[in-house]
């Protein structure tokens, strides 16, 4: 009967399975095709924007992603925090926090959004001007930001709850709510374009229809009476203890995308002062694409952060450990097979975006090809900064994700350019890969020794 029993609990208990192997598969294999889908989710209606409206239509778009980072900043500090937090709680068996923990960050993610959201709607004009638009992209810009705020918002909040959803044991569920976005977007974006002809609003329609139901895809997994951590009103009374730790957590990879909007800032001026709007659209076009390689990397950050967070939280520190060196071979070689991709086929690639404009497609294929150099060494910043956020030590892993984008990236993008001009641009992003990979594998191999594990060996998981 106690045999019974224990297979019965073994089964129930999602982080428990033959291997680490395994276990990696099943939570990173779901997140790998969730990122790559939440990648083609924006990545689908720049392609149509590029071919309806050309250069002038994609550069618009990405003048709005340091706008995009800000949102999301503000997203990861509680959903990614909490989901840390969620994790650890969930090793150390304390159940009815982990409830209290999704209950305050849904109010907490909620309000955030709104707050958001409402202020843009007042500064949209003048904060797509600070932004770069000019009398080009102005046009584009705004009639397709203020249909696509509201999706920004519940995409925030569904993005953040999504989180829990995989570290609960679903990572299928969490995968289904970017498919659905997704494939959304892909069927409704040629209809409110080409048919319909609804310019770059109708853009916007596609992509806030794909938001909107898979933010009501993650709520009804929380609502569903089936599910093991249902959301109730008890659960929602805002704890300031839990959301601080969450918080605390978060703070790390929220400041790096903090980071990165002031980063992309500081990045799409220097790009129209040394090659106009067309340097912007091609770096566009590069940063799209780099975001399909990236998410290979993403996706085993995503899968190991619950595993590591689980066993560090049980008190099985070298299991924790190999998880990540396991993740890191991993990442590596699908840094490896993006950088070959890449190089053999960036115009390729350049003209799924636009395939008349020949200036566009030769410097869009240049930007892609100069960031992608070092993609396989990206997976040890990747997984570094998430390797310490989820063992929650939230200073190391701020130390690591800021190194790229203050310490080193904005520097890079404010004096390369000076000495090599446009190429100066491309190259300062590969340049602070460089060194916050360096960075990172000095701390972590600190780390690893400080509990007598080696960072290259160490022992074979059981």
């Amino acid at each position: 009967m106690s045999k019974k029993k224990n297979k019965k609990a073994a089964q129930k208990n999602p982080f428990k399975s033959r291997s680490l192997s395994e276990l990696l598969i099943k939570f990173s294999a779901p997140a790998v095709a969730g990122m790559f889908v939440s990648a083609l989710f924006n990545i689908i209606t720049r392609v149509y924007i590029g071919h309806e409206f050309g250069s002038p239509g994609i550069a618009s778009i990405t003048l709005l992603f340091p706008m995009g980072f800000f949102f999301m900043a503000f997203c990861i500090l509680i959903g990614v925090g909490a989901n840390s937090l969620f994790s650890i709680r969930l090793g150390e068996k304390k159940h009815e926090e982990a409830r209290q923990i999704i209950g305050n960050a849904l109010v907490m993610l909620t309000l955030i959004s709104l707050v958001l959201m409402t202020a843009m709607y007042i500064f949209i004009e003048p904060m797509l001007r600070f932004l770069g638009a000019d009398e080009v992209t102005m046009p584009y810009v705004l009639p397709y930001l203020k249909v696509v705020l509201p999706g920004y918002a519940l995409f925030n909040i569904g993005a953040g709850m999504n989180n829990f959803i995989r570290s609960a044991g679903h990572p299928k569920t969490a995968m289904a709510t970017q498919f659905i976005g997704a494939f959304l977007n892909l069927t409704i974006a040629p209809l409110t374009i080409f048919v319909l002809h609804w310019g770059m609003p109708g853009a916007a329609v596609a992509t806030v229809c794909g938001q909107v139901v898979s933010f009501a895809w993650v709520m009804l997994f929380f609502c569903h009476p089936r599910s093991a951590f249902q959301l109730h009103w008890q659960y929602m009374r805002l704890r300031w203890d839990l959301i601080s730790s969450s918080m605390k957590i978060g703070a790390s990879q929220s400041v790096f995308q903090l980071a990165s909007s002031a980063m992309n800032y500081l990045l799409n001026h220097a790009l129209l002062k040394y090659g106009g709007n067309m340097a912007v659209s091609a770096m566009g076009i590069a940063i799209s694409a780099n975001m399909i390689f990236i998410m290979p990397q993403l996706g085993l950050s995503q899968g190991a952060q619950p595993l590591i967070g689980y066993n560090y939280g049980a008190r099985k520190f070298s299991t924790a450990f190999h998880t990540l060196k396991m993740a890191l071979r991993w990442g590596f070689m699908f840094g490896l097979v993006a950088t070959a991709i890449t190089f053999g086929f960036a115009p390729h690639i350049a003209q799924i975006f636009n395939s008349t404009d020949e200036q566009l497609i030769a410097m869009a294929a240049r930007a892609m090809r100069i960031m992608n150099i070092l993609m396989a060494f990206d997976a040890l910043q990747i997984l570094g900064t998430s390797f310490f956020q989820a063992i929650n030590k939230p200073v190391r892993a701020a130390v690591l994700s800021l190194s790229r984008q203050i310490l080193f990236l904005i520097p890079l993008v404010l004096v390369l350019p000076l000495f090599f001009g446009l190429n100066g641009v491309f190259f300062a992003p590969v340049v602070a890969d460089l060194l916050s990979c360096l960075l990172t594998y000095f701390m972590l191999r600190g780390y690893f020794a400080k509990y007598k594990q080696n960072f290259f060996l160490g022992k074979k998981f059981r």
